[in-house]
């Protein structure tokens, strides 16, 4: 009679534990469904003086976002060990995801932030004529769809100084082509790389804070 009442009792308790699992799993499932806020998305880099207003003017007021291919950490471990690397035989590094952003729900592209180590800061003639230029880092620029900004990272020893460039890349499929979009990109970028020059230690980034202003011509 005794070993009958206890399976009587674990059956329901093992039911509910079951029950309580596959409730808890469908709330994770509901959570990335709903995706994020501008201020939330890659370890909160637009939580700054007007980088959340320029994320939401790119991806639409009060749209949640995804950012599952982001690799935040991975971004600062590479670039910490390129800083650790010898000059000699260095190679071109491929941009690393700092934050790539989709909509939540449909999965739509929005952008992607990559950032890398770069060889050098290029020459600022070549383009001028089709994109606007900012001052904050080594050489900032933006386009239509693309905005990009140079900037020196001096680390504590044994690092040496690398030149960093991050690199914005608005989708084809987000339509938010208006007047301020180049301001709008190159915030977002400057953003991305603060964030990564603070948690690398650079110096004499010439990273500002905020918004860039339009560089004098």
């Amino acid at each position: 009679m005794r070993t009958t009442t206890v399976h009587r009792i674990v059956l329901p308790v093992a039911a509910l534990a079951l029950a309580a699992t596959g409730c808890a799993k469908g709330t994770d499932d509901d959570t990335a469904a709903k995706g994020q806020a501008a201020t939330e998305v890659c370890g909160g880099f637009a939580k700054g003086p007007g980088v959340a207003p320029a994320l939401e003017a790119i991806e639409g007021k009060g749209v949640r976002l995804t950012g599952d291919r982001s690799e935040p950490d991975r971004v600062v471990s590479e670039l910490r060990k390129a800083a650790r690397t010898p000059q000699s035989g260095k190679k071109r590094m491929t941009g690393i995801p700092f934050c790539t952003l989709e909509t939540a729900g449909d999965e739509k592209n929005v952008l992607s932030i990559t950032l890398r180590e770069a060889l050098a800061v290029p020459g600022s003639d070549a383009s001028k004529d089709l994109v606007t230029a900012y001052s904050t880092g080594r050489l900032a620029t933006s386009s239509d769809l693309y905005a990009s900004i140079y900037f020196t990272c001096r680390m504590p020893a044994p690092a040496h100084a690398i030149v960093l460039d991050a690199e914005l890349e608005r989708a084809d499929e987000n339509e938010a082509d208006h007047a301020g979009v180049r301001d709008e990109q190159i915030v977002l970028a400057n953003a991305a790389a603060r964030q990564v020059a603070g948690a690398l230690g650079c110096g004499d980034t010439r990273l500002v804070e905020g918004v860039p202003a339009k560089a004098r011509s």
